[in-house]
């Protein structure tokens, strides 16, 4: 849990497509191969793959899960439906959309650090709870074009769901925030059809022309709060631990900020927020050499890709000078992350507003990881920092 690179590299080494037939489950881990299964979803399929994801035995669950059976999402679709689906909501998260987002993202930021800053003089500054949790949540809230007063809600709506890829999965009594989300986007989906804004939450409302049923558009909504809030989350904090544990980058980007698109782009690709996810074979295969039955479950580790010598020469090192950099934080092919731009726009931002209204930042207790294989990062991270 804490450094799964060795792990990985052993199995580059000696079992790259290698099955744990304890879990029935086939691990992917050098790069050539995770980008051969992405390429190929007539071969690896989403549906399938992620559709048996386990599931809670409890009775009383909701299907709010990523990929549950019968329920379409982005991330549980193929071509040429995931086209379709992606199509309906790709305007949102445009270029020029992001750009046109980009101060209110920097005001955020500039606030959410103010209180950083406040926090760290009580000697009570937690890096993921007074930034790189709420920040993610507030430009989702911003994008939704919903009130940021259900900032608290999202952000434990969103722990819920992903509570199901963590090693101890959900418990029961989380079950009824699910409902809750549930109806708050129900309500405002219906609102959206009645009154159609710019905001996403009326692009989504108009998914029922894309062929979405109601109980697939509330999913997607779902979707969207992992997709837009752990995951960034995650990353900021994995791009803080990297910066406290060489502390030399981090004294070189105080001096030059301009240097933190580049360490966010080293950052996906050298300890990425998601590790992997689900594929699963249409009918007999083989990958790497390795013969694979219909139906395999393929855990596709994207973490390990993106340590792979063979694509990335010294892969271990951090390197922000490093080019080209093919990583897969994102995906690759039809499943490359839809908010990708959004993401890497956030994490700029947020860390050069840091750097902007602090003279530095240091550890100051023991960080908490999130507990588990899927996604990588951290739930606590007690820090100190000053003002410039």
């Amino acid at each position: 849990m804490v450094d799964p690179y060795p792990g990985y590299r052993l199995l580059r080494e000696q079992a790259p497509v290698c099955h744990l037939p304890e879990h029935d489950l086939w691990l992917v881990t050098r790069h050539a191969d995770v980008v051969e299964v992405l390429s190929s979803p007539e071969r690896f399929s989403s549906r399938l793959g992620m559709g048996a994801v386990p599931r809670l035995p409890s009775p009383r669950s909701v299907d709010y899960r990523i990929g549950a059976p019968g329920v379409r999402v982005l991330i549980a679709t193929d071509p040429p439906e995931h086209s379709r689906l992606r199509r309906a909501v790709l305007a949102p998260f445009s270029r020029s959309a992001v750009a046109k987002l980009a101060p209110k993202i920097e005001e955020i930021a500039d606030g959410l650090v103010a209180g950083l800053l406040a926090n760290a003089e009580r000697g009570t500054a937690d890096l993921y709870r007074d930034l790189a949790g709420p920040l993610p949540v507030l430009v989702l809230a911003e994008l939704l074009g919903v009130s940021t007063q259900v900032r608290e809600e999202f952000m434990e709506w969103a722990a819920v769901i992903t509570d199901d890829l963590d090693m101890i999965g959900a418990a029961d009594f989380q079950l009824g925030r699910g409902y809750d989300m549930f109806r708050y986007f129900y309500s405002e989906i219906r609102r959206r059809k009645l009154e159609p804004g710019e905001d996403l939450l009326s692009v989504v409302a108009a998914t029922d022309a894309a062929g979405l049923s109601p109980h697939e558009v509330l999913a997607f909504c779902a979707f969207l709060l992992v997709a837009g809030i752990e995951t960034t989350a995650n990353l900021f904090t994995n791009l803080i631990d990297i910066l406290f544990r060489h502390p030399e980058l981090k004294k070189r980007l105080w001096e030059e900020p301009d240097l933190a698109e580049a360490v966010v782009e080293e950052t996906l690709r050298y300890d990425t927020s998601v590790q992997g996810l689900w594929r699963a074979t249409v009918a007999e295969d083989e990958l790497g050499g390795v013969p694979l039955p219909a139906g395999a479950r393929l855990l596709v580790l994207f973490g390990s890709a993106n340590r792979d010598d063979d694509a990335f020469p010294g892969a271990d090192a951090f390197d922000p000078a490093r080019t080209p950099n093919p990583h897969l934080a994102f995906g690759y092919g039809h499943h490359r992350c839809l908010g990708a731009g959004l993401a890497k726009t956030e994490l700029v931002i947020a860390l050069q507003s840091l750097i902007r209204a602090t003279g530095g930042i240091e550890p100051n207790g023991r960080p908490e990881r999130r507990n588990s294989l899927v996604l990588r990062g951290f739930t606590a991270q007690p820090v100190t920092a000053w003002p410039r």
